[in-house]
């Protein structure tokens, strides 16, 4: 077994300060009475079992830091060409605004993540800031553990108000010194400066060095902020307070790239590949642990038992015999973390994240709780599925259960069995609210069945319709059929009596023919050579008419 980061080691070296403090009056001067009068009762013999309790959970923590691992091979080092980044997230009260689903803030934050695939060889400084920032992360290989520590962001991380640029720039700068590197590479995730301080921000970025990257959130249109009571946040004079996404940083950057979203991600991998222009790739020496196990959980997972014995030590020999008992009765031991989870992500609207946490556990009731985060994210075939799974719930729930399934029936548009899950929790539990709804749907069911009638009536109008059409379209081509019939007869009929004719005139000719050859033949020879010259030697009486010039001459027939 070795340790990923032993220098958190280091961290054991404060329980011998502790110690030493709590010995002499100086521990008065560190902590106030009340914390101490806090951590000092309970007392098992002559030990002080909390106090005792308390260090040994800080000891195991501070392991779970140094994450222990048990390689599958040996340690090996090896070259890798990386860069440093460091992004700014925005986390002031405007980042709450939903004009981008589900907000800016957790936008923001996948857009983040989207940035770190994007540059798995980078080392990755993460901070938040409002009018004041803070270090969220040092730069950093371990995306996993910067992904958490973001999800666990939000706009009250911080009770400062408003947004303040340059102090972001001024953390960046810092974390960028302790590792004494000149050039930095910051990109801003923000949903604008409101136009504020933009001279100083060019100044600050071109004094120290700073290429910047914006990514901005929002849209132009904007949106209403909510207060914790629900109601719309206002400025001094009472008017609802409308926040906008901002891109007047667009006008000072020099070398940084600028992108702004209203709710895609589309160009991101843009964004992500400007950066890693500008950056400076510099190789370096970097562990490798592929292949090796996790071991951090289980001190952690003990750490955190010993802090809850300390604080409930009132029940510890409940909870021992609790802790030696079989393997099953202790399965659900850490279910409050989950349900602290899922309950903190309910009451913030997040059903994803709820239904998630709630996913975790065995129970029917948790079951139920999962189901009902499902319900709400609209996914009603799956909350169906799961409320159909839940057995042996009590009477109350019980009616619960089956009010829900009728709910679930209901969106899926599945009026009958709506009908009859309603029906079924009436039994369980008389209740208004079930009955409301049996009544809504036993109407919708008698509207469906008066529509389907009705449909059904068109249906067959419509249908005989068609079949009037038919017998009509068959009688019209019947007629045209005859028509045609007759046509053709007629057609056939003046076609026989033309060739006929023409065969009579044909017969007629012939024998007309045959009779002037008869006829010819009767003449003799001498006489046709007489009547040869008789026609030779005669003289026509009739002389062509001689036309005059200017006279109108007509000729008669």
């Amino acid at each position: 077994m070795t340790f990923a980061y032993p220098w958190f080691l280091v961290l054991l070296l404060l329980i011998l300060f502790f110690y030493s403090a709590k010995k002499s009056s100086k521990v008065e001067q560190i902590f106030s009475k009340d914390i101490l009068n806090k951590l000092q009762f309970g007392r098992f013999g002559a030990i002080n079992l909390k106090f005792f309790l308390l260090i040994a959970s800080f000891v195991l923590m501070v392991i779970a830091l140094a994450r222990p691992i048990v390689l599958s091979q040996d340690k090996q080092e090896i070259d890798v060409k990386s860069f440093n980044l460091a992004i700014a997230l925005d986390i002031s009260k405007s980042m709450k605004a939903e004009d981008i689903f589900p907000n800016r803030l957790r936008f923001s934050k996948k857009a983040i993540g989207l940035v770190m695939d994007g540059v798995p060889e980078a080392n990755i400084a993460i901070i938040a800031y409002t009018n004041d920032a803070f270090l969220v992360s040092p730069f950093s290989n371990d995306f996993k553990s910067i992904e958490f520590l973001l999800s666990n962001l939000d706009t009250d991380s911080l009770s400062s108000r408003g947004s303040q640029i340059l102090s972001a720039l001024k953390a960046t700068n810092k974390i960028f010194e302790s590792i004494d590197e000149g050039k930095k590479t910051l990109l801003l995730v923000t949903d604008g400066a409101d136009g504020r301080d933009l001279e100083k921000i060019d100044e600050y970025i071109k004094q120290k060095n700073i290429t910047l990257h914006v990514l901005s959130i929002g849209t132009k249109k904007g949106s209403t902020l909510s207060d914790r009571s629900g109601g719309f946040i206002t400025d001094r004079d009472g008017n609802i307070v409308v926040s906008k996404r901002d891109d007047s940083l667009m006008s000072i950057l020099d070398g940084g790239a600028f992108l702004s979203s209203s709710g895609e991600l589309t160009k991101i991998d843009w964004l992500v590949e400007e950066i890693k222009k500008s950056v400076e790739i510099k190789e370096v020496k970097r562990d490798s642990l592929e292949g090796a196990k996790e071991l951090f959980y289980y001190p952690l997972a003990l750490g955190l038992l010993l802090i809850f014995f300390a604080f409930n030590h009132a029940r510890l020999p409940f909870l021992l015999v609790l802790f030696i008992a079989p393997l099953d009765s202790r399965a659900g031991l850490f279910d409050f973390l989950d349900i602290y989870q899922a309950k903190k992500s309910y009451e913030k609207q997040e059903f994803y994240e709820a239904e998630k946490s709630f996913s975790k556990l065995d129970s029917n009731q948790a079951k139920y709780n999962q189901a009902n985060m499902l319900y709400r994210q609209e996914k009603f075939k799956e909350a169906l599925k799961l409320y159909q799974s839940i057995k042996g719930f009590s009477t109350e729930y019980e009616h619960k259960r089956l009010h829900n399934i009728g709910n679930s029936y209901a969106q899926l548009g599945k009026i009958d069995e709506a009908i009859e899950s309603y029906e079924e929790a009436l039994k369980v539990k008389e209740d208004e609210d079930t009955r409301a709804n049996l009544e809504l749907m036993k109407k919708m069911q008698k509207e469906q069945k008066s529509k389907d009638s009705k449909d059904q009536d068109k249906e067959e109008d419509k249908q005989d319709s068609k079949e009037e059409e038919k017998k009509e379209k068959e009688k019209k081509e019947e007629k045209e059929e005859k028509k045609e019939k007759k046509d053709e007869e007629k057609k056939s009929k003046k076609k026989d009596e033309g060739k006929n004719k023409k065969e009579s005139d044909k017969k007629d000719t012939q024998e007309s023919q045959a009779k002037l050859q008869e006829g010819q033949k009767n003449i003799s020879e001498a006489e046709a050579k007489k009547w040869e010259h008789k026609m030779d030697s005669r003289e026509f009486k009739t002389k062509p008419l001689e036309l005059k010039k200017g006279e109108k001459n007509e000729i008669f027939w």
